[in-house]
């Protein structure tokens, strides 16, 4: 009678699982390249993933020429199979801070970085955009890696 009971007991964690949501696993992608800014090559990455339901994109990009780091959110919206279009909010986060005075008069909390804009077209593994800088356009290709 007992091993009746326990059988129902046993199945019951089986049947509860079934009903749970199924996880959506979000891969990285990663995209490296070039862009010149302010007359210099800088080489960029770009390290992200994409919720398949919202389009909406969270990463970071890195310049590997300077060492900087920074946020990125935005949307990769697919265009057609081959094509997606790729709109990112680049932030500075915590970055040096400009604190001076001469006189008593001075400024203080100035970001020494700027935000940017990064916008453009990914077609098969290749991205090629611009990386808008204090409202200026920098052109920037970059390839997929993984």
């Amino acid at each position: 009678m007992r091993r009746l009971l326990s059988l129902p007991l046993l199945l019951l964690p089986l049947s509860l699982g079934a009903c749970t949501p199924a996880m959506n696993s979000q891969p990285v992608q990663v995209f490296e390249g070039t862009g010149r800014v302010l007359l210099r090559e800088q080489r960029y990455r770009l390290v992200f993933t994409v919720d398949p339901k919202t389009h909406e994109l969270n990463g970071t990009l890195e310049n590997q020429t300077s060492k900087d780091r920074f946020e990125a959110q935005g949307t990769l919206l697919p265009v057609s199979a081959e094509e997606a279009e790729l709109t990112v909010r680049v932030a500075v986060g915590n970055s040096l801070t400009l604190n001076a005075s001469v006189l008593g008069f001075g400024i203080n909390g100035v970001s020494l970085k700027s935000d940017a804009l990064l916008t453009g077209r990914v077609v098969g593994e290749v991205f090629t955009g611009n990386l808008l800088v204090n409202r200026v356009p920098y052109r920037v290709t970059l390839r997929r890696v993984r």
